[in-house]
């Protein structure tokens, strides 16, 4: 960027402010609609600042639905998924990056057709499979169909490709088990990817809907995204203001976290390295 002229630069940080701008003003209009009274949304001449806070939205939003249950049902899936991922996604990428097997490249490469197809492709059979085993409706039959991911093991695969072999070849001449030497050497090399893929992981995890929406019947298992229709069916009239009161509550953990994570994202995905 310092090798660029002056002019170049201004450029780049006016376009990199627009994008921004951009992509964060359906937040902003999420935010001041979800303050707003249901006239000064509907009212074309309103000004995007709320004239008066309505900060009774967001309770009035909070019950009209049993958004506690459905936090509660959504933080279980996003934090029991989570940790089930980065631990298959350590094991696998392990494996890939640090074991020569038959069929290694094969079998890496079906694993990444998981990140190129799309998931409605198998969604079917694997509600058919959770059918069978009575699985429809559980805990179970939403978390262990999710306990695996392909991105997961594609990054941990990468990154342990990128550490030095002679760290491994250390353990094994003072003779540690390959198991020790997974646990005590390369699982602490692999902490700040580890936070990365958790943060992405629990993202997704969190904001995951079609799969809880075919998977769940129940209205005391479902998530916070499919609280949102719950909402909008216990309201007498359309009210855009607490339906953005409730999509800002749906939205809000996620924000936070992608705010307050953001830069282990960036210094977790800028580690690993292709050999």
């Amino acid at each position: 960027m310092s090798l660029l002229p002056r002019w170049a630069r201004m450029l780049v940080y006016i376009l990199t402010f627009v994008a921004a701008a951009i992509a964060a003003f359906p937040l902003i209009w999420m935010l001041a609609s979800a303050l707003k009274s249901n006239g000064q949304i509907i009212n074309p001449h309103s000004s995007l600042i709320p004239q008066h806070f309505e900060w009774r939205n967001i309770v009035n939003a909070w019950n009209a639905a049993p958004f506690g249950r459905f936090f509660i049902n959504t933080a279980i899936f996003s934090v029991v998924t989570t940790v089930g991922q980065i631990a298959t996604g350590l094991l696998a990428g392990y494996a890939f990056a640090m074991f020569d097997f038959p069929g290694r490249r094969v079998l890496f490469y079906l694993v990444l057709s998981g990140l190129m197809i799309p998931f409605t492709v198998v969604l079917v059979p694997v509600v058919q499979i959770l059918a069978d085993v009575h699985w429809l409706n559980t805990y179970q039959g939403l978390i262990v169909p999710n306990l695996a991911s392909a991105l997961g093991a594609f990054l941990f695969r990468q990154f342990f490709m990128g550490v030095p072999e002679e760290i491994g070849n250390a353990g094994r001449v003072d003779g540690a088990s390959e198991w020790q030497i997974f646990l005590r050497i390369y699982r602490p090399l692999a902490q700040p990817m580890v936070a990365a893929f958790a943060i992405i992981a629990f993202l997704q995890n969190w904001s995951n809907f079609l799969f809880p929406l075919v998977v769940t019947t129940s209205q005391s298992l479902m998530m916070v995204s499919q609280g949102l229709t719950i909402f909008q069916a216990n309201i007498n009239r359309i009210q855009y203001n607490l339906l953005m009161a409730g999509s800002l509550i749906a939205v809000l953990p996620i924000l936070v976290v992608a705010l307050v994570a953001q830069r282990k994202i960036v210094n977790g995905l800028t580690l690993g390295a292709v050999r």
